[in-house]
């Protein structure tokens, strides 16, 4: 996870992970639909509002990486409420760790844990463009991990919002050899037993950094522990240039 000082390749890296990224996306509307088609099943109204929904996200990604402004761009997604943002994270478990499968835990602390959690989380906001690429990037690893269950548990306190994701990693998944210790120093291992696996966390640790946050992440028997801090008041401010 380390970044060249060489301008040109920090701008190679960012395009690569915004690629990767992208394909990420689309990949998991293409399987959605491939489903349906295999299945010869009609999407249904809540269908529709997803796929409409997963557009927008596109949408807010793009502008995210370019900055630019677009008149058909006005309903895309910079910030969300905790409650907008719980919602994403809901649909894409909903994706790629089926129930039928994977036993799925969510917590939530701090602020967010107290009896007005709802008018917290209704409050406070979230960068979406960041928020979506790094869940998108974790749950699709722990789906490519052949995990069994997931823990994910969601901190506020201090106008900071910390992310943790648990997942056991099942004996037969490609990070398997990768021994327990804190994984900072192991990613260049993940990279060559995973390559997907690697650059997917690379773009955690580009968009955390992007919200002037960090991330870092452990094995711990067999459990994948990743722990991503946003700073609320740290968050990326939109400038966006004219396009059309």
């Amino acid at each position: 996870m380390l970044w060249s000082k060489n301008p040109s390749e920090e701008l190679e890296k960012k395009e690569q992970l915004f690629f990767h990224d992208l394909i990420n996306q689309t990949h998991g509307l293409i399987l959605f639909l491939s489903q349906r088609k295999k299945n010869k099943q009609l999407i249904n109204i809540e269908e529709i509002e997803m796929l409409e929904h997963e557009i927008r996200t596109l949408q807010s990604i793009i502008k995210d990486h370019f900055h630019f402004k677009h008149k058909n761009l006005a309903s895309s997604y910079d910030f969300v409420t905790f409650a907008e943002a719980q919602t994403v994270l809901y649909h894409l478990i909903d994706m790629y760790l089926p129930k039928e499968s994977v036993q799925t835990f969510i917590y939530l602390k701090g602020d967010l844990s107290e009896v007005n959690s709802l008018n917290n989380r209704l409050k406070i906001l979230i960068y979406y463009p960041s928020f979506y690429r790094i869940m998108n990037n974790l749950i699709k690893n722990m789906a490519e991990a052949k995990t069994c269950e997931v823990t994910f548990i969601f901190t506020y306190q201090n106008k900071e919002l910390g992310i943790e994701t648990r997942n056991k990693i099942n004996s037969k998944s490609n990070t398997q050899n990768i021994p327990d210790r804190p994984a900072r120093e192991i990613s260049d291992n993940a990279n060559s037993q995973n390559k997907n696996l690697g650059l997917g966390l690379e773009s955690v640790d580009f968009q955390a950094k992007s919200c002037k946050g960090r991330f870092e992440f452990e094995i711990n028997n067999d459990v994948w522990i990743n722990r991503i801090f946003l700073p609320q008041d740290q968050l990326p401010k939109t400038a966006d240039k004219k396009a059309a």
